[in-house]
């Protein structure tokens, strides 16, 4: 498979992905969106993540769970994962080779979508790969166009990184994130079967079921995707709680 984001261990390369400054040394980043119809601010989230967990669960996990409403206890176990899985992914990695960036949308001190980015070694420790994860808008932030600014902020920084090619996992059944993806220049090249994915159930538990996902890619240069070799061979490793935007 070709690289998208090579990270050579030569010293002048090994010197230059280093100046990357992590969130703790550089300004916290504030875009201000004054573009027609678009009045929300796009920030970086790297210090209290509880906010953006609650929404995430709120949206994500509130529209995964469908008609039903979702039990006290299923919130506690959701709200208590998704935080944990925040602060290892967007605070812990930030040190390391594994450049990670969660973006919030605010409307006023309100957030109201997020979408993380981060550098994944699941093909090699070599070739660490952008992978786009973690989209959810809030229904205050609905067909505002939070998604597709937050998506552009994601690819904006896997550029700065010297990536020129960024990969997000979507589930099958999702149409309307795939829809969005397409339209934003996202192919699909390759299809998983036997993924895992957490859902609540009917009675008050998280569970974890098999689901069908597929990888989707865009070329930041404006060329084509490449289909994989083998299905599934980009696996998304997400950790101890695992789930799927």
């Amino acid at each position: 498979m070709t690289p998208r984001c090579r990270i050579a261990v030569g010293v002048a390369l090994l010197h230059a992905a280093l100046g990357y400054a992590p969130p703790t040394t550089r300004a916290r980043r504030s875009v201000q969106l004054t573009a027609k119809k678009i009045d929300f601010v796009v920030e970086e989230e790297s210090r209290d993540f509880l906010d953006v967990s609650s929404v995430f669960l709120d949206s994500f996990w509130a529209d995964k769970a469908g008609a039903k409403e979702l039990t006290a206890a299923q919130r506690r176990e959701l709200r208590s994962g998704q935080l944990d899985d925040f602060r290892r992914r967007y605070a812990l990695r930030r040190d390391t080779r594994r450049k990670a960036t969660l973006f919030v949308a605010k409307d006023g001190s309100t957030i109201i979508g997020c979408a993380g980015v981060e550098l994944d070694g699941a093909a090699d420790d070599a070739n660490l790969i952008p992978v786009l994860s973690n989209v959810a808008t809030a229904r205050e932030g609905r067909r505002r166009g939070v998604a597709t600014i937050l998506i552009k902020e994601a690819e904006k920084r896997v550029k700065e990184w010297g990536c020129t090619e960024m990969d997000l996992v979507v589930e099958e059944s999702n149409k309307p994130a795939r829809n969005l993806y397409s339209k934003l220049g996202y192919s699909v090249v390759s299809k998983d079967t036997a993924s895992d994915t957490l859902v609540p159930t009917d009675d008050g538990r998280i569970a974890k079921q098999t689901t069908t996902t597929l990888t989707m890619r865009r070329d930041l240069n404006g060329g084509g995707a490449a289909l994989l070799p083998v299905a599934g061979a980009v696996v998304v490793a997400l950790g101890g709680f695992a789930y799927l935007n």
